[in-house]
């Protein structure tokens, strides 16, 4: 058995971390650009708590015996030790960048908190009470995205490493992970009233494709429905309620005749829902030509990295390293675009195919955690809920990776790898105490 933390030191590190993960999740870009000092080169606050966490689990004598026998945390340690030797190579040649681009591995650290804390027994009620409280607030959060360009007015800024400016408060990025983790956490929960679960899951649904706009949503969707109809048939029912809800809100939107554009620009009709789903794969009309344009950008992107990787077997097999852009775009601030919107792309182009092998068994084996953790949980409608909403938001951000630069943001990763670990610590410990 490993030895538990005192409670003097298990809660204020599980309260700084609960509240962390609770800031990146809502808060998503703009809390993941402060930093010590607030302007130049500073330290950015999720490195300070991992710092501290990882710091405290030392001064506590916290024993980790039990994390070598978990199958991702092989995978993350040898994705680590490449990472290690890139850095030690990079650092001198390029700079600080070096350190910024490999955040993927560094916030990687987060699965020993998780795994730590969740190891312990006061861990799951304090769980239940935060994703009872953080999830139905993202869901309410992401209900204001219509009024986003209203509300940024009264937030404060906060200055990145690159010279832009972003808003603290409603940035909005990630926000079909989050608010649709948010639905399925709604759709677990008995003790919400049938009505305004159904319609609050709708009307949440109805803002993703009315105003968010982003193509990711419709795959995202699947997936929910998926794990939902594999697991807890009974809430898949609740879903597809929520989406009765949410056609009938958007066909009253339609019929209203109010013009509140989207993301993109444009007000949402029945042509543009159309072209939006043709240009998940660079089709589509011209309301949202610009965003199927960026599918051959990025291609073309994917392409050249892979072009660099050929130039030699060594960086064909250990990658191109840290410190320098894997792509030549710039953004609208002028600011260059480091990574190629693919995490896995970005695993491939600075850590190549052993890179790339490694980090896909992370992912699988934590796939297979979450699977066994459900199955295990059944029959506790609360263990139930959590491990169904841990594994939702994991699948949401795998897939959200796959057209955006999901784990190399700090506001993705430091949640991902903390309830990774977390679930593999829950698994284990409910296995010890099965019959």
């Amino acid at each position: 058995m490993t030895p538990a933390l005192p409670g003097r030191l298990y809660r204020p590190l599980l309260h700084l971390m609960l509240a962390t993960l609770a800031a990146d999740i809502i808060l998503t870009g703009g809390f993941m650009l402060l930093r010590v000092p607030p302007v130049g080169p500073g330290v950015p606050v999720n490195e300070i708590v991992l710092g501290l966490g990882l710091g405290a689990l030392l001064l506590g004598g916290r024993g980790l015996g039990g994390i070598a026998e978990t199958p991702a945390f092989a995978a993350l340690c040898a994705l680590w030790v490449l990472a290690a030797g890139h850095l030690i190579l990079d650092v001198p040649r390029r700079g600080a960048w070096a350190i910024r681009d490999a955040a993927n591995m560094i916030e990687g650290g987060f699965f020993v908190i998780g795994f730590a804390l969740a190891e312990d027994g006061r861990f799951r009620p304090a769980l239940t009470r935060w994703l009872n409280a953080v999830f139905p607030a993202a869901a309410c959060y992401a209900l204001l995205y219509p009024f986003q360009a209203w509300l940024v007015r009264f937030s404060p800024s906060v200055a990145s490493m690159s010279g832009y400016d972003a808003p603290l408060f409603f940035t909005f990025v990630d926000t079909s992970s989050v608010a649709l983790t948010a639905v399925c956490h709604i759709l677990l929960r008995d003790r919400w009233p049938p009505l305004a679960r159904s319609l609050v899951a709708g009307l949440v649904v109805m803002v993703l494709i009315a105003f968010a706009q982003t193509r990711i949503t419709y795959p995202q969707i699947v997936f929910l429905a998926a794990l939902l109809g594999l697991s807890a048939r009974r809430e898949l029912a609740r879903f597809a309620r929520a989406g009765a809800v949410a056609a009938l809100l958007l066909a009253l939107f339609l019929a209203s005749g109010v013009h509140l554009p989207g993301r993109l620009g444009q007000t949402v009709s029945l042509d543009f829902l159309v072209s939006h789903v043709q240009a998940t794969w660079g089709g589509g009309g011209a309301s949202t030509r610009d965003a199927a344009a960026g599918v051959d950008l990025r291609l073309g992107w994917w392409a050249e990295i892979h072009r660099d990787l050929a130039r030699s077997p060594a960086e064909w097999f250990l990658g191109l390293g840290y410190g320098m852009p894997l792509t030549p775009f710039r953004g609208v601030s002028d600011d260059v675009v480091r990574e190629p919107h693919n995490s896995y792309v970005s695993v491939y182009g600075r850590l190549g195919c052993v890179g790339i092998a490694l980090f896909l068994a992370f992912l699988a084996t934590t796939a297979g955690t979450s699977a066994r953790l459900i199955r295990l949980a059944r029959g506790d409608a609360e263990f139930s809920a959590a491990a169904l909403t841990i594994a939702c938001f994991l699948g949401m951000h795998a897939i959200y990776a796959l057209g955006e630069g999901g784990m190399e943001v700090s506001f993705v990763a430091v949640p991902f790898y903390f309830l990774a670990g977390a679930q593999a610590a829950m698994l284990r410990r409910a296995e010890r105490e099965a019959p």
